[in-house]
């Protein structure tokens, strides 16, 4: 086990050891110690490390069997870009700056010094580089789109089949989608693949705006409180600076520990010329009690701006309203035969996040008013992970004579069959009526106000 599975996995053992009602127990989180990166998570360490949570297999999950008598013939994606560079380049000099201050001022504990090394090459590595999508990002879409036919054949199979892919005008989405459907044309040359980057689509694919900020909500006294029994800041800085002058001088505490942490969460989804991004310094920064406090900030971050927080109104995730209308009426005319296999999306977490939410597929979409036990019910890794994606899958009878549902749909969140909420009955297993679906999203259409 290396330095941050160690590092990682003792956090998850303080953060679980009294909450006997977690949906995740200390054993099955301890297995998976990168589910405390948050949504930089790569996304394969969350689809298969969730999986094996629930199944105790580590593998993409298995997808059950197809209702007699129906066929897949359409699929409505949304999906997140890849794995990325942090978004921030000016994060990146921040950093370095800081560390040569306090170096010029002897002000650096040796610890410290060798951190400074470290960051200067994982800074260099990322010159020019903010927010861009890495090979492995590009990767993770390959994998999915590959799977995609594998599940699916039927919808990529025969003459004259359609694919319209949008992307955000974000270059890392639009790349995401080229590597997506160059995976689609190779294994399916049959294809007609249309690919489009566009502002104009900007309104529904993601429509969603920050609420708040990561340190939060000032004026909120639970929100305070939340993050002032979260602020470890103190001991981080006295491991790297050995100059209390220097600290007052030139560090802001709280921009300082979080920009060191993503600096680490980011690590996995690139491949830093000789470092070993698994056990260098920037691995020892943190406590486990430390890291753990970082993760739980960061999980309420994205359950308080784009989910069903109490706090906030639901505002984030009523931002999916429009995103929900366009799916609907994309769907409508693959039904009405426009020959489109597959609507795919490419966006961002605040996309994602949002959709599901508001679907409230699998419980996402519920509200939790105890934050100190928030992460125990809902964990932001294993909603919007780098490549995130929902699938929705649709399915025509066969035989349109034969009395039934004409169409049923599935939903997959990060390949895994999820469910609507409870409310809606399915038809059988994960598989529901589109009518009752349709229905579902005019609801929504109608009622929720972004």
């Amino acid at each position: 086990m290396n330095a941050l599975q160690l590092l990682l996995t003792s956090s998850v053992a303080f953060l679980f050891s009294h909450n006997l009602n977690a949906t995740i127990t200390n054993a099955q989180l301890e297995s998976q110690p990168d589910f405390f990166s948050s949504n930089y998570i790569s996304y394969e360490a969350s689809v298969k490390g969730i999986n094996k949570v629930r199944t105790g297999v580590y593998e993409i999950p298995t997808l059950s069997e197809t209702p007699e008598g129906y066929s897949p013939f359409y699929i409505s994606h949304y999906g997140r870009h890849g794995s990325r560079y942090h978004y921030s380049q000016e994060d990146y000099k921040y950093i370095v700056d800081i560390f040569e201050k306090a170096a010029a001022e002897s002000g650096l504990t040796p610890f410290g010094q060798q951190l400074l090394v470290e960051m200067k090459q994982i800074c260099e590595d990322a010159d020019k580089r903010a927010g861009d999508l890495t090979p492995l990002g590009r990767e993770q879409h390959r994998g999915i789109a590959r799977r995609m036919v594998k599940n699916f054949p039927s919808v990529f199979s025969g003459d004259n089949k359609k694919i319209d892919a949008k992307s955000t005008t974000v270059v890392r989405c639009a790349l995401s989608m080229t590597a997506f459907c160059q995976e689609l044309s190779k294994l399916c040359p049959n294809l007609y693949i249309d690919n489009d980057a566009s502002a104009r689509y900007q309104n529904y694919m993601c429509h969603g705006k920050v609420v708040g900020d990561f340190s939060g909500d000032k004026g909120n006294p639970e929100l305070t409180a939340f993050y002032e029994k979260r602020d470890t800041g103190k001991e981080v800085l006295n491991k790297i600076f050995s100059n209390k002058n220097v600290i007052k001088k030139y560090v802001n505490r709280d921009r300082f520990v979080k920009t060191l942490y993503y600096m680490l969460i980011s690590l996995q989804g690139v491949d830093v010329d000789n470092l070993d991004e698994r056990n260098c310094s920037l691995t020892k920064v943190f406590t486990s009690n430390e890291l753990a406090a970082q993760w739980q900030a960061q999980n309420l971050y994205w359950y308080k701006d784009y989910a069903n927080c109490p706090l906030n109104g639901g505002v984030g995730k009523n931002s999916a309203r429009f995103l929900v209308e366009q799916i609907r009426k994309e769907a409508d005319a693959a039904i009405a035969g426009n020959g489109v296999a597959a609507n795919l999306r490419f966006g961002h977490d605040t996309g994602l996040l949002p959709l599901v939410a508001l679907l409230n597929l699998d419980g996402i979409g519920e509200s939790y008013t105890d934050l100190e036990l928030l992460h125990n019910y809902w964990q932001d890794f294993s909603v919007i992970p780098m490549a995130g994606n929902l699938q929705i899958v649709f399915y025509r009878k066969n035989k349109p004579n034969v009395s039934g549902s004409q169409y049923l749909v599935k939903f997959l969140l990060n390949e895994r069959e999820v469910k609507l909420p409870v409310s809606k009955s399915p038809v059988v297993g994960n598989y529901y009526d589109w009518n009752l679906v349709r229905d579902y999203f005019s609801e929504i259409e109608r009622t929720v106000q972004p």
